[in-house]
Order: C-alpha cells, then sequence, then structure tokens
C-alpha cells in the first residue's frame, strides 16, 4: 500500500472517530420520550390486569406507539431539515434505531395479533431488540453507560423467558425506567454539557 494510501485511510478513519464523537447531538430526547410512552402504557397494562378491568390492550398499545412513531418523525425531521450535513454516526444510529423500532412494532402487533407470540412473551423479545439498539449505540457513542446498559436488556429478556407471567410486565416497566429513561436523562446531560 502507498504511503498516500495509507495517510488518505487513516483520515478518514479519524473523521469517523471525530463523527461519533459529534453525535451526541442526540441530546436523549428520543430515549425519554419512548421511555415514557412505553412506561405509562406497560404500567397501565399491569394495573388494568392486577384489578381486571376490561381494557382492549392492543388498541391501547396502538394508540401510545402511534403517538411515539408520529412524535419520532415530526421530531427528528425537523432536526434534520435544521442541520446541513448529517455525519455517518449520526445516519447509522438513525438507521439503527429505525430498523429496531420497526422491529420491536412488528413484534409487538403482528406477533401477539397472528397468535404465534403470546402477550406475555412480548417484553422479552423487545429486550432482546433494546439491548442490540443500546449496544451498537453505546460502541458509535463512546460511551460505556449505553453500551453496557445493553446487558442489562438481555438479562432480563433472559429472566422474562425463564420466568413468564404476570410479573415479567411489571419487571419491564422498572426495566424502562432504569435503562431507557434514566440513560435518556445521562444523555441529556451529557449532551447540554458538550454543547
Amino acid at each position: 500500500m502507498k504511503e498516500n494510501e495509507i495517510i488518505d485511510e487513516l483520515a478518514f478513519i479519524k473523521k469517523v472517530i471525530e463523527d461519533s464523537r459529534r453525535a451526541f447531538s442526540d441530546n436523549g430526547m428520543g430515549y425519554l420520550v419512548w421511555g415514557l410512552l412505553v412506561f405509562l402504557g406497560l404500567m397501565s397494562e399491569y394495573i388494568f390486569i392486577v384489578f381486571r378491568l376490561n381494557v382492549p390492550f392492543f388498541y391501547f398499545w396502538m394508540i401510545l406507539m402511534s403517538i411515539g412513531w408520529m412524535w419520532s418523525f415530526f421530531y427528528y425531521g425537523k432536526r434534520i431539515k435544521r442541520k446541513s450535513t448529517r455525519t455517518l454516526s449520526g445516519k447509522i444510529l438513525g438507521a439503527v434505531w429505525f430498523s429496531v423500532g420497526v422491529g420491536m412494532t412488528i413484534t409487538g402487533f403482528a406477533g401477539t395479533h397472528s397468535g404465534i407470540l403470546n402477550g406475555i412473551h412480548v417484553s422479552a423479545m423487545i429486550s432482546v431488540f433494546l439491548g442490540v439498539g443500546y449496544f451498537i449505540s453505546g460502541v458509535i457513542y463512546d460511551y460505556a453507560l449505553i453500551k453496557y446498559i445493553a446487558f442489562g436488556w438481555w438479562a432480563g429478556a433472559i429472566t422474562m423467558m425463564y420466568f413468564p407471567g404476570i410479573h415479567t410486565i411489571l419487571q419491564m416497566a422498572l426495566m424502562m425506567l432504569f435503562f431507557q429513561i434514566i440513560p435518556g436523562i445521562s444523555l441529556y446531560i451529557k449532551s447540554r454539557k458538550h454543547q
């Protein structure tokens, strides 16, 4: 390999690393909004089941997830329009979380509605997806807290798979609080300091 090619490749790698540092323009709002919506949904569902209230969960979740998707398209669409250039790491993170979100939505709705997945197992499956999203994000952010939270999601998924039942809804709500909402707050604080 020629010396000029090596210098060009090192410059490209350096640019990608610098892009990753600037990826902290993610202020954690996505983590917070989605975390709060899902936490609200899980706690409501748990209360509905415990008190035997006849609430159609499928439609309840459909409303909550529609709110989340509409907020995401509006919020991130507006942010993309404001920025004249997007970093490579920002594009990768956007693609990762869009893919994870679509996968979770399909699993939650089509999986249960088709009957292939019992509703009590949805939280475990969603936790696996979230672990993937968090691990990739942590690597791109170069932020250990976000990366290692993935292991919390995966450990929670294993627990829910081996001990399914009503308590998995409450467990998932607590995981959403500690592994999504609190990290969202941490990202928000970190992005404010970074600015």
